[in-house]
């Protein structure tokens, strides 16, 4: 019977443990018992922690509990939804030259679920010179958003008059260690002309980085440092939602939970920028169900804007609802613009080892040179 890729992933595991050297491994694996005795206890207290935590964001009317019926998945199935996702792979370079295949997929279902999708892809290999670039992914990660960008404003040049939704596959705002000036005022622009039409753009964050929501809480709304001393034991937004959304299931929770939005416009020297060229951006937390993992929506607005941000929520988790298919944390769109973008890490090695064999050159000179460059 033929293994699943899982059975061949813990063959490995398994056999890259045997073969480390008993005495490491001896060390290492007393430290791992150790270790577990540890988390074991922190979880505990976290869990004590989370009624506390959980009491003081219903008081500061933070969390909400969203009934979505089926008069509302309908009314936005309908919508002409869009999802836009980019890929990249970085394998290795020749004299300090990366060779980088940077892809991106734009999946349009112009008439809601009764049509089947439109998919438009663009892809290519781009030069990152690491001596000019040392950071080879950020640049590369900003060259992929750039193309993002630019399927973006394609599709708001194109769409007319008719409503839309465009879900983003990640954050409004990355990577936040990486600000280029004239790609932040290029893709603020292109986030203007959208929101300019009308279109609801939603940025759908599933592994999420940093607390900029906690930051907010202990800033913006708690004056007592008890309270502020217990959000800050969990380490990330994550770390604290996952805890707060399981207990409220536990609790008896049935709809869609969500927290209110936020602010996080002057989080970091990234949302600064975009801030500086007009645009706030608020985010919140969503789980569909208690089957489901909580994700991060982002919304983007103008600076002028006089939106109310909580109808405006309550209308983009309804979308997303309504666009996830069960089993699925993300909408539909996103899960299928990920899948005819991704460049798989073999893949780009493949295309790597293409690039090496069209440079081999019949000077026996220019191949040693090459050789010692890799």
């Amino acid at each position: 019977m033929a293994l699943s890729s899982q059975d061949l992933y813990e063959r490995l595991k398994r056999y890259e443990f045997d073969k480390t050297e008993p005495e490491t491994l001896q060390e290492l694996v007393k430290s791992a018992l150790k270790k577990g005795e540890i988390v074991k206890e922190r979880l505990k207290n976290l869990k004590a922690l989370v009624e506390d935590v959980q009491n003081v964001l219903k008081r500061e009317n933070l969390l909400m509990e969203i009934n979505v019926d089926q008069n509302d998945c309908t009314r936005y199935r309908d919508l002409c939804a869009v999802g836009i996702d980019g890929s990249f792979q970085c394998v290795g370079g020749i004299g300090g030259i990366w060779y980088t295949p940077i892809s991106c997929a734009r999946v349009v279902f112009p008439n809601g679920f009764s049509d089947l999708p439109q998919v438009s892809v663009t892809a290519g290999i781009e030069d990152i010179n690491q001596h000019e670039h040392p950071n080879v992914e950020a640049e590369a990660s900003v060259r992929m958003l750039s193309v993002e960008t630019k399927a973006l404003n394609e599709w708001a040049s194109s769409v007319g008059g008719r409503k839309s939704v465009v879900f983003i596959d990640g954050p409004i705002v990355d990577p936040p260690h990486y600000v280029k000036e004239e790609y932040v005022k290029y893709r603020c622009e292109v986030i203007s002309k959208c929101l300019d039409k009308g279109m609801f753009i939603i940025g759908c964050v599933k592994r999420v980085l940093g607390k900029p929501f906690i930051n907010y809480v202990n800033v913006k709304l708690l004056k007592n440092d008890d309270e502020k001393g217990r959000l800050k034991q969990f380490t990330s937004d994550t770390h604290l939602i996952n805890y707060v959304f399981t207990k409220e299931y536990f609790s008896g929770a049935k709809g869609v939970l969500t927290t209110l939005p936020v602010d996080i416009s002057e989080e970091d020297d990234a949302h600064k920028a975009y801030l500086k060229h007009g645009i706030r951006v608020f985010s919140f937390f969503m789980q569909k169900d208690i089957y489901s993992r909580p994700i991060r929506l982002d919304i983007p607005q103008k600076l002028d804007s006089n939106t109310n941000m909580r109808s405006l929520m309550l209308e983009v988790v309804k979308m997303t609802f309504a666009w996830s298919y069960p089993g699925h944390d993300v909408p539909l769109p996103v899960i299928l613009a990920h899948n005819k973008c991704a460049v798989r890490k073999g893949c780009a090695e493949v295309l790597y080892d293409e690039i090496l064999t069209r440079s081999a050159s019949p000077d026996p000179f220019d191949n040693v040179v090459g050789m010692k460059l890799r």
